[in-house]
């Protein structure tokens, strides 16, 4: 026999003259109020209070019977447990509280009546009334004692009257929530608890009103708007709420059920298509059947598609052992089928479809200039031929060139860039680094007759743009804009825009009196000064704390309202900010978690699986600068205000570095395009794995994009183009208990995140207004290129120590995913830092909140001794390296990734200089604006410059260096990439080697094979490499796919295709040529890509079950 609370699923409906009496005691509000009732039943109670006082009803109703009848007289229902509905924080005006009467039996055992009370609380508007109807013996349970006595006042008890009192002995309890919280001292918690077993007096009704009930908030807590919404709706109801409002006319229902409507059909390239876009073409099915010829003159057909299904695979939970976690994961399939008379062929591989387009790429590619006519299909006008010839003619004549000027691929890609903005009013170039994009960009300019025009680039690259302009454009005048306001010590506001506009005006003005030429005058922006001006001082206060990492005691920026540490990121790891001019730098806000409400990414407060707040810590988010007098305003803004089409044409340099969302840069970037006539964007790195990487880059660009995408649409852009992954957790049993009643223990998944990986139909997205434009193009002798892995093994006391250390480690990632960084920074970086003393600190983390209290030391690393030798292994064989290089007249460039709190350049140094090297290090305190010159002053003296890549990823030409060592591996793909092509480039005179030298057995070997993985996603963009029409599985940023890639053993299975050895000249930073460098050096093995991934073993991780469900069958939370 089922007990009482089972027979009756926790239905304890209140009595009708319980509910009269109740009435008695509520004055009604001057508006109306809001009545919120969590167990509604059949609504009989809110209702009729809710007639009676002025209130709008709102409930909640688990049993479907009930729901049904409480939905005709209450104003909103949702027939779904609590836990399932979302309510915004201090909404209503009257909290009406009779929970279930028993016992979640499978969350902890904990009392329902507490959980309802602790969980609606929050939606309860300050001086908000509580109508509380429970056992009477529920007053003895501390928990809700403690909870009545610091949230609510003016309490009052009294049990049901006789005759209604003896079957369930219920008691009322109502009470006004206090405005602010008050702790409780112990006397009250008693004084509430004590109730629990007093003899009480009946409720009785009352000539006057004790408690008056307030108005309805207009909007909730922290001024948010309020929100009453169900979030877990089962098929069928969506279906029928569907039917009943419509929103299958929505985007993402559309989407759902026609995958390829936003898939948008290519009309008209700018340029005829490369072969790699071609291929994306085809697989991708937007070139419908292509009809071609085979080797004997028969024909066959070609036909492509890809389609996006999501995978599942369940294992079990690592710390419940009755919960199943499931993970959902999208994949492109891409099938290109060719019918010939003799059969079908079905390629579904890259090497199939690389072969393929080489034995019929010419075919493929005349029915695509026929089908694709490109807008300039290499066709300069006279008018155009004109402009272009005198341009860069004062220049010197490079490696090849017949005279001096513009190469034919920069004149080209001009000529088809001046075309795309006069029809779509912009134009976007991905040029290979190297290829001349600010002589282009120049070039654009003049064919426009676009004066004046508006650089904005980095800025370190503003006198390199002016020297460019000047140079590139007969007559031409650059200058910066530096700022607009004034200093705290001057008289007048300065405003480099209304001076440069107005001198240009006066210089128009001139030339047409006299019949002078019309000027050519160009303004250049640093996005520094773009975002907002200088005038910012950091608002800290200094205290005394300890450095982790030397121990030491240090005068600290600290938070004003906090209290807490400012720490900032060097090399991985979390030191104290102790130079206030770094939070001048950036307007920063502190990000120490302090106890409130936490947050999501997005700043609303978190919810937890139930889909209720969750009280615990939050960033502090309290600004870390002030204004220190001086007016100071953003360019960007003054421009799009004050100065709206007075530019002809904006350039934005380094696009890339504007595709954020929000962030400063990326809203000065909106502002200018918005106020500039017409935009060229020029990148060396378009694309940066993930098919957002270009979206918020694109919509303030595209037309096209803007009218199917909303600017908030990213996510449904990922689910068109991009890879998501979920996860959600079950119990093994989830299914309907055996009593049939509500148990707490729902499926759930979280929010899907995008992984690395594009769909081949992004294509359509760039080609009508992007062109590609590679060092192979220029047509020019470039030298020979080469990539080359030199793998060392440690001595055998750095490795014992390695080991140890990073077995520790380990564990102690697998037990706490806290300190998953901290082991994956220190398994990559103590192999290179071995010659000094170190400690491991870790995070001491209290139990009651997981807050982090204080670093402590896990471990200690000594230094090695070399064993008798004088330099470790890596240190020995770069002396040597770099001798040889010297004695063949080639300097070398070695770069560093631990340059800040865990310098190593000093060391580098050292046995360079031993040897008789001479050396110099570039540091961060180089302002970068001057980077170039300082370059230029040392490098006719030195034979090695040690850097962190990150200084010279953009812009600058390091030609004078004929050999890239990376001594530790940069693991970002725009900084890798970039980095190694500021040696690889146009003037370049030398062959070009790069080096990566890794340690057999430590983790920097696992990542240098990893690294390749966004780097596939990227060549599908690029247009190069034809195999980037087979998009394969991509899993996660690369620390994240490090850590899975050791703990579970995955190896990557493609680096041969990544890293192939057969191209001449790649976009790939990582592309080899054919023609091979000459030996290093006798000793460690050298070894090409090639040979690399050959040596190591592929072992496919394995899970407990994996399905795939095609896209469209999974519901509406993926």
């Amino acid at each position: 026999m089922r007990p009482p609370a089972i027979e009756r699923m926790g239905y304890y409906p209140t009595d009708e003259p319980v509910v009269e009496i109740i009435r008695t005691f509520v004055e009604p509000p001057t508006e109306k109020g809001r009545l919120f009732d969590p167990c509604a039943g059949e609504g009989k109670a809110a209702a009729a209070l809710g007639t009676a006082l002025n209130c709008e009803t709102w409930g909640v109703e688990l049993s479907p019977d009930r729901a049904e009848k409480a939905q005709r007289v209450l104003d909103k229902v949702y027939q779904a447990p609590w836990q399932s509905c979302v309510l915004s924080d201090e909404s209503v005006s009257w909290l009406y509280l009779n929970p279930p009467y028993e016992f979640d039996r499978f969350e902890n055992q904990k009392r329902l009546e507490w959980d309802f009370l602790k969980t609606t609380t929050a939606k309860l508007m300050r001086g908000g009334l509580l109508t509380y109807i429970i056992p009477q013996k529920i007053l003895g349970m501390v928990e809700v004692a403690r909870l009545l006595a610091s949230q609510y006042e003016a309490i009052t008890i009294a049990r049901f009257p006789d005759g209604l009192y003896e079957k369930f002995k219920q008691v009322v309890v109502m009470a006004y929530k206090r405005k602010v919280f008050q702790a409780p001292g112990e006397d009250a918690i008693h004084a509430l608890q004590s109730q629990a077993t007093m003899e009480l007096e009946p409720i009785q009704a009352v000539d006057e009103p004790v408690y008056q009930l307030l108005p309805a908030p207009v909007r909730g807590a922290n001024g948010k708007p309020v929100v009453f919404k169900r979030t877990d709706w089962e098929p069928e109801e969506v279906v029928e709420a569907t039917t009943a409002v419509g929103v299958q006319q929505t985007s993402e229902w559309l989407d759902l059920i026609h995958p390829n409507r936003s898939a948008v059909q290519l009309s008209q390239p700018v340029m005829p298509l490369k072969k790699g876009h071609i291929a994306m073409l085809m697989a991708s099915g937007m070139m419908g059947t292509v009809r071609l010829a085979d080797e004997a003159g028969k024909p066959m057909l070609i036909k492509g598609r890809v389609v996006k299904v999501v995978e599942k695979t369940e294992q079990p939970d690592a710390k419940e052992a009755d919960t199943v976690v499931e993970t959902y994961k999208d994949r492109f399939v891409t099938t290109v089928a060719v019918l010939r008379q003799d059969g079908i062929e079905v390629i579904k591989d890259v090497s199939g479809l690389s072969n393929f387009m080489k034995a019929y790429g010419e075919q493929i590619a005349a029915h695509v200039l026929e089908t694709y006519r490109p807008l300039y299909n290499l066709n300069p006008t006279e008018k155009e031929i004109a402009v272009l010839d005198t341009l860069g003619t004062q220049r010197k004549r490079l490696p090849g060139q017949e005279r001096a000027g513009l190469l034919p691929a920069q004149r080209h890609a001009a000529a088809a860039m001046a075309r795309s903005i006069r029809r779509h009013g912009v134009g976007n170039m991905q040029g290979e680094m190297g290829t001349g994009k600010s002589s282009v960009g120049s070039a654009v300019i003049e064919l426009l007759d676009a004066y004046p025009a508006l650089i904005l680039c980095p800025p370190h690259l503003v006198p390199k743009w002016i020297r460019e302009i000047e140079e590139v454009i007969p007559g031409a005048h650059a200058r910066e804009l530096r700022r607009i306001g004034r200093n705290s010590d001057e008289i007048a506001d300065a405003n480099d825009v209304r001076d440069f506009l107005n001198q240009y005006e006066l210089a128009c003005e001139t030339a047409k009196r006299t019949g002078g030429a019309k000027p050519k005058w160009v303004a250049v922006v640093a996005h520094t000064s773009a975002k907002y001006g200088a005038g910012w001082q950091p608002a800290v206060i200094f205290k005394k704390t300890r450095d982790p990492l030397t121990d030491k005691l240090v005068d600290a920026c600290t938070c004003p309202a906090c209290g807490q540490v400012v720490m900032d990121s060097q090399d991985g790891l979390a030191v104290p900010v102790t130079d206030a001019a770094i939070l001048a730098e950036k307007r920063r806000f502190c990000r120490q978690r302090v106890p409130g409400w936490e947050l999501d990414s997005d700043g609303r407060r978190k919810l937890d699986a139930n889909g209720e707040t969750v009280w615990g810590v939050r960033p502090c988010n309290t600004p870390l600068f002030s204004f220190n007098g001086a007016r100071r305003y953003s360019i960007a803004e003054y421009v799009a205000k004050h100065a709206r089409g007075r530019f002809k044409l904006l350039i934005a340099d380094e696009a890339h570095e504007f595709k954020s969302k929000s962030s400063d840069r990326g809203v000065a970037f909106h502002q200018l395009v918005t106020a500039a006539k017409q935009t060229l964007t020029l990148t060396g790195t378009f694309f940066g794995g993930r098919s957002t990487s270009i979206f918020w880059l694109l919509h303030r660009l595209n037309a096209g994009v803007r009218r199917d995408f909303a600017f908030h649409d990213e996510k449904r852009w990922a689910r068109l183009y991009g890879v998501l992954e979920s996860t959600r957790r079950r119990r093994r049993n989830e299914d309907a208990d055996e009593d049939g009643v509500y148990t707490g223990n729902r499926r759930y998944r979280n929010q899907a995140k995008e992984q690395p990986g594009v769909s081949p139909a992004i294509v359509s997205r760039l080609l009508d207004t992007t062109i590609f434009l590679s060092l192979k193009d220029l047509n020019l002798a470039l030298p020979a290129y080469k990539e080359e892995v030199v793998a060392l093994d440690m001595l055998d006391d750095q490795a014992q120590q390695y080991q140890s250390m990073d077995s520790s480690l380990k564990q102690l990632a697998l037990q706490t995913s806290r300190y998953l960084s901290t082991w994956l920074q220190w398994s990559l970086a103590r192999p290179n830092s071995a010659f000094r003393d170190e400690v491991v600190l870790v995070d001491e983390v209290e139990d009651a909140d997981g807050r982090s209290v204080r670093k402590v030391p896990l471990m200690e690393l000594p230094a090695i001794n070399p064993n008798g030798h004088k330099w470790l292994p890596k240190e020995n064989w770069l002396a040597d390296f770099c001798k040889s290089e010297k004695q063949q007249g080639r300097k070398v460039l070695v770069y560093v990734r631990q340059t800040g709190t865990r310098d190593i350049q000093d060391r580098v140094q050292l046995p360079l200089q031993a040897n008789g090297l001479r050396v110099s290090i570039l540091g961060g305190n180089v302002d970068p604006r001057k980077r170039e010159d300082w370059i230029a002053r040392r490098v006719n003296g030195i034979d090695v410059l040690i850097c962190n890549p990150r200084l010279v990823a953009t812009g600058l030409d390091l030609i004078q260096f004929s050999s890239v060592v990376f001594f530790e591996i940069e693991w970002s793909l725009y900084t890798l990439w970039q980095s190694v092509r500021r040696v690889w480039r146009l003037g370049q005179t030398q062959p070009v080697k790069a080096i990566f030298t890794v340690y057999n057995s430590a983790m920097e070997a696992k990542g240098l094979t990893l690294i390749g993985r966004k780097m596939k996603a990227a060549q599908l963009v690029y247009g190069d490499e034809v195999g980037g029409a087979i998009v394969p599985e991509e899993e996660g940023d690369f620390l994240t796919q490090l850590a899975r890639n050791v703990l579970d053993g995955a190896k990557l299975s493609d680096l041969q295709t990544l890293f192939a050895d057969d191209l001449q000249v790649s976009h790939n930073p990582m592309g080899s040529l054919t023609t091979p460098s000459a030996a290093i050096l006798p000793g460690p093995k050298v070894l090409t890509w090639d040979e690399w991934v050959t040596q190591k073993t592929v072992i496919v991780r394995k899970s407990k079950r994996k399905e795939v469900i095609p896209e469209g069958q999974m519901g509406l939370g993926i």
